[in-house]
């Protein structure tokens, strides 16, 4: 262990910017191989740009989504592939040395690798392949991915196209690749359905080499995995399952090198020649590089920070590049994307606007929980970003009739339960941000809250009649029963957590309603997101499962003995965490547990239960968590004694979670394993800013919580409400005598005395300053108002 630490930080000390400029930019700050450890195949990202359709880098592992894709203690490399989302993935390649061996698969062809050796950065990554003496070197624009190859003396190299492997928690149904000139390839591979991804998706290519190659072949291996045989092209094409193409190079002179650009698209092969074209015409690797580092820059430059530590920084930085490579572009530079909602794949067109689409078409994972992270993020400061998540979802619902709880490869997908896409939706209306057709969003969003909507629907629920979500039980009984654990057949079928959570989504589209004028249904569904109500045991002080005939379940416990998924009723979670879960009627809820200080007491001794655990549980042992912030559903806990009147307990508990929960910075730490989508990225960006929002922003009048910030000055930029071409800026500068100084002694907004914990979001939008000051110890009288 000490010595891959060791190797850590010699790896660190070889970045050529991080340490070299007495300034560091913010794309020098932020590491890539924080918590890679055993991360997901989608969350480790180095040779992209923000939301880049290609996210090249090296893969160490395949196999699955959790632990797969680039692995810090893995010893070798498999290849170089160019895309990692959660669902989808592909193009992998591989430079070797010496005979061919492509036809016996990417572990006879992996090459040791040593972290000493490697650089990895926002738009970078360099790796030294020691078995091969291969030096190689990544860079990507948004849908094109290059390299940069450094040889030894070699009497024969190939470049490996392993077109037809498994990559990550993806299997390929079939491949093709045809010779189209002296230097050039293209193709695709056809990604099987995975279980969360129920169609099957192209990825097409076309790479280009910067020098013509001696020979062109290819493989096929069988299907059983054994070792498979070389073939010779027919009519320069190699196809069928579980194929591969060569390139060759002869007679290589130590320090040659090869440029190779592979051009992606989802729609076709000529689409992925104009992406090429339109993006990637010169061969000028470092300039790319510097491109995708301005790139990165710019994107975590709305954020400037003076003061704290040196890995506080590089540790905000990360967090914020976490909310960027979450969610990935999926249309062509001419607005074209495949929609795979229906029987067959169909070409769709975004809007143009003048010669660029006037949206994004992005794949990604849902945003089961992102009311308490991204949703603030995107609709403060990212808001162009917020409204492209928006539009994709909404072209579900243009397309095929329901709006989208998810995107991956174009298909609905149904990942987790509810419909959280509507908490964005809110948002984005409530704070002014909306770009997209309010009536139309909230047409969808209205359809989605009853029979024949997503809410039919539990976790990965496909099918003609989906049942598992139980939105007719909640419509009938007002809440979800506990039987619906043995009705329909998806996932994620705990009926007190779907209660709440569509208690919540419920109010969201009552807050539309209102800003819409549409009085008859803010009444309605402000009526239904008080449902909470009838899960919640005024005995035992808890949220617990209840039968349809109306009594409880029992036995019941807050918390699982053992190490389950998470306890009945509830969905990776337990009562412990979900008791909270009403952010919509807090003051509610506390009068309901018996007053602020009853509820602040039970809050606090979850929090002290939980510290020696680090605020998290084991990925996939949820039941026994009384806070876990390893999951999306407890993000909010350590806010909600403000709202109890005891807003010291947020400054203290916040910052204990901020530094022992998501401190650290090195390979073994910092994200704790769901790091879906970059939500507690987006999360540990909020702690550090000292701001949150317990309702996601989606209230008519959102308000900002101030809890005690990290740094010394924090410096906002961002698009103004309804003028983008116009900059706003809000400050938050920090007075405090010693670095461990949480408590806030006075708060002055705009120059003036502030007393309350909360502020309008409108006036953060609008710029401004904040100004606090911090202390050893308490200042019980401020932020009670």
């Amino acid at each position: 262990m000490k010595k891959v630490i060791l190797s850590y930080i010699l790896c660190m000390a070889t970045w050529p910017y991080t340490f070299a400029q007495p300034e560091p930019t913010p794309a020098d700050l932020a590491d890539p191989l924080i918590n890679t450890a055993e991360c997901r195949f989608d969350f480790f990202a180095s040779a992209t740009v923000p939301f880049g359709m290609v996210a090249l880098s090296p893969d160490t592992k395949h196999g699955d989504l959790w632990k797969s894709g680039y692995q810090w203690g893995n010893s070798h490399i498999l290849n170089f592939s160019h895309v990692h989302n959660a669902q989808t993935a592909g193009i992998p390649v591989m430079p070797v040395t010496g005979a061919c061996k492509g036809h016996l698969g990417p572990e006879a062809n992996k090459s040791r690798f040593s972290h000493a050796d490697e650089i990895a950065r926002p738009g970078y990554h360099k790796v030294y392949l020691e078995d091969n003496r291969i030096t190689a070197e990544l860079t990507a624009t948004c849908r094109v991915g290059m390299h940069r190859y450094t040889f030894p003396e070699a009497r024969e190299v190939h470049l490996l196209f392993d077109l037809g492997a498994a990559l990550g928690p993806v299997k390929m149904d079939y491949a093709y690749v045809r010779q189209t000139g002296p230097n050039e390839i293209e193709g695709y591979s056809i990604q099987a359905p995975t279980f969360r991804r129920k169609k099957p998706v192209a990825v097409y290519f076309v790479a280009q080499v910067s020098r013509p190659f001696e020979r062109f072949a290819g493989w096929q291996i069988p299907e059983s995995g054994q070792a498979g045989d070389f073939v010779e092209p027919e009519n320069g094409i190699i196809r069928g399952k579980g194929c591969g193409a060569y390139l060759t190079y002869r007679h290589l002179k130590a320090g040659d090198t090869l440029l190779l650009k592979v051009a992606l698209s989802y729609v076709s092969i000529p689409n992925a020649r104009r992406n090429l074209s339109a993006e990637l015409p010169h061969w000028e690797f470092d300039r790319v590089a510097d491109d995708a580092r301005d790139a990165w820059n710019d994107y975590l430059g709305r954020f400037r920070i003076e003061g704290g530590t040196h890995e506080q920084q590089v540790k905000f930085y990360t967090d914020l590049m976490h909310t960027a490579i979450g969610k990935r572009i999926a249309h062509d530079t001419d607005g074209s994307y495949t929609d795979c909602t229906g029987l067959l794949p169909v070409v769709r067109q975004l809007p143009m606007s003048g010669d660029k689409p006037a949206y994004a078409f992005l794949e990604g994972d849902g945003l089961w929980g992102s009311q308490w992270n991204l949703n603030i993020l995107w609709s403060l400061v990212y808001p162009e970003y917020g409204n492209w998540m928006a539009e994709t979802f909404l072209e579900y619902y243009r397309n095929a009739g329901m709006m989208a709880r998810c995107s991956w490869g174009g298909n609905y997908s149904y990942v987790m339960v509810g419909d959280h896409s509507t908490p964005l939706l809110a948002a984005l209306i409530a704070t002014g941000r909306a770009r997209f057709d309010r009536e139309l969003a909230y047409t969808a969003a209205r359809k989605n809250a009853f029979p024949g909507g997503i809410r039919d629907r539990a976790g990965y629920e496909a099918g003609e009649n989906p049942s598992g979500g139980g939105i007719d039980w909640y419509i009938e009984y007002g809440y979800v029963p506990v039987e619906i654990k043995d009705r329909g057949d998806g996932f994620h079928r705990g009926g007190t957590a779907m209660t709440l959570e569509y208690a919540y989504q419920d109010w969201c589209i009552a807050q539309m309603a209102k800003q819409l004028g549409k009085t008859d249904d803010a009444a309605l569904f402000a009526a239904r997101a008080e449902n909470w109500r009838n899960v919640f045991d005024p005995v035992s002080g808890w949220m617990r499962p209840r039968l349809k005939a109306g009594g409880w379940l029992e036995p019941f416990s807050p918390v699982a003995e053992g190490n389950d998924f998470n306890t009945v009723g509830f969905i990776e979670g337990n009562s412990a965490t979900y008791s909270f879960y009403v952010p919509q009627n807090i003051p509610g809820l506390i009068e309901a547990m018996g007053g602020s200080r009853k509820f602040a007491e039970k809050l606090n001794a979850g929090f002290e239960k939980a510290k020696p655990f680090r605020f998290v549980t084991p990925h996939g042992e949820h039941g026994k968590g009384w806070v876990d912030y390893e999951n999306q559903p407890s993000c909010e806990m350590a806010h909600l004694f403000s709202h109890a009147g005891m807003p010291w307990l947020t400054q203290y508990w916040v910052r204990q979670v901020k530094d022992i929960a998501f401190g650290a910075t090195d390979p073994y730490g910092g994200y704790n394993g769901d790091e879906d989508q970059g939500q507690m990225g987006a999360l540990g960006v909020l702690m550090a800013a000292g701001l949150f929002n317990l309702q996601g922003c989606a209230a008519e009048e959102p308000m900002l919580e101030i809890t005690s910030p990290v740094f010394d000055r924090m410096t906002i930029s961002f698009p103004a409400p309804g003028d983008a071409t116009r900059q706003n800026v809000f400050e938050i500068t920090v007075k405090r005598q010693r670095p461990t100084d949480i408590y806030i002694r006075q708060v002055r907004l705009n120059g003036r005395p502030h007393h309350d914990f909360r502020f309008p979001a409108a006036v953060f939008l609008e710029g401004g300053t904040l100004e606090i000051e911090l202390g050893a110890t308490p200042n019980k009288k401020w932020g009670r108002k």
